[in-house]
């Protein structure tokens, strides 16, 4: 399966070109705090931001954004929407970087003793969302073209 393709496909498409640039504008400011990439008390680059973990929530973001159009895309289509696709775009949600906002989305959640332990791995938690957002993405894109991995005759393509 061609990836690029069937993303050119999706995006091709006016409205949900204007959806993926709308997740970006609304998911990037909002990564950016919680990630302590942008300070929120003077809308500024923090200083001291890590580039590893700023290239991660670029990647999370733009990833969620592409996902969020897919599932937009497939949705409208009337094509399986799995567990997987939802699961990657919502593990997103919990990747900040930030060791003060990480235990914000934890304490709303009731998890507020985990962040502790959770602050230190951050980073991990940012690759693992990643990787579920790839897995998310590969899905839904089959289903962009209704492709199976099973052929006819039983055996995996």
């Amino acid at each position: 399966m061609d990836y690029t393709k069937a993303v050119g496909d999706v995006l091709r498409q006016a409205r949900y070109r204007v959806l993926f640039v709308i997740l970006l504008v609304i998911l990037a400011p909002i990564f950016a705090v919680t990630s302590d990439i942008i300070v929120p008390s003077t809308l500024e680059l923090n200083p001291i931001a890590d580039p590893v973990k700023i290239v991660l929530m670029v990647l999370i973001v733009t990833l969620m954004a592409l996902n969020g159009a897919v599932l937009f895309h497939n949705y409208e289509a009337r094509k399986n929407v799995g567990k997987t696709t939802v699961l990657g775009t919502v593990g997103a949600l919990f990747t900040t970087t930030c060791p003060v906002c990480q235990p914000i989305w934890l304490v709303w959640l009731g998890f507020g003793s985990a962040s502790a332990f959770l602050a230190d791995i951050s980073i991990y938690v940012a690759l693992l969302s990643l990787s579920l957002l790839f897995v998310s993405l590969h899905y839904s894109l089959k289903s962009v073209y209704n492709t199976c991995e099973v052929n006819l005759n039983g055996k995996n393509s």
